[in-house]
C-alpha cells in the first residue's frame, strides 16, 4: 500500500507517461504523444518489448513489483485512465510533479 498519496493531475501523468513511452521511439520515427486519458494503451502500436520495457519503467517508477502490475497487464486492453488508477492504488513510491520530471529526465535522455 502506498505510503502516501499520488496526486499526479490527469495532465501531469500523461506528461510522465509520454515521456516514457517517447524514449522509445526509434530514431527517425515521429512520436505522437497520447492527450486523453480515456485512449487505450494499445494506441502506440508497441511492440512486445517496447511493451515489456514500459512496464519495467512503471513498475521502477513508482514502486510497484511486476507480479502486481501484471494483475493489470492481464487485461486485454486498458486505458492511460485505468493505469493512472492502477498506480494511483498500488504505487509505493510517491513524489512530487517535479521530482518525477526531473527523475525522468534522468532516466530518458
Amino acid at each position: 500500500m502506498a505510503i502516501d498519496t499520488f496526486k499526479f493531475t490527469d495532465e501531469e501523468f500523461l506528461t510522465i507517461i509520454n515521456m516514457i513511452l517517447r524514449s522509445d521511439t526509434p530514431i527517425g520515427d515521429t512520436f505522437e504523444p497520447i492527450t486523453n486519458m480515456d485512449d487505450s494503451f494499445n494506441i502506440q502500436g508497441l511492440d512486445s518489448l517496447s511493451t515489456m520495457m514500459f512496464f519495467i519503467w512503471i513498475c521502477e517508477f513508482f514502486g510497484i513489483t511486476e507480479k502486481k502490475f501484471q494483475e493489470l497487464t492481464d487485461q486485454p486492453n486498458f486505458s492511460i485512465r485505468i493505469l493512472k488508477d492502477f498506480v494511483t492504488k498500488e504505487s509505493t513510491r510517491t513524489f512530487s510533479y517535479s521530482q518525477a520530471k526531473a527523475y525522468s529526465k534522468h532516466c530518458f535522455k
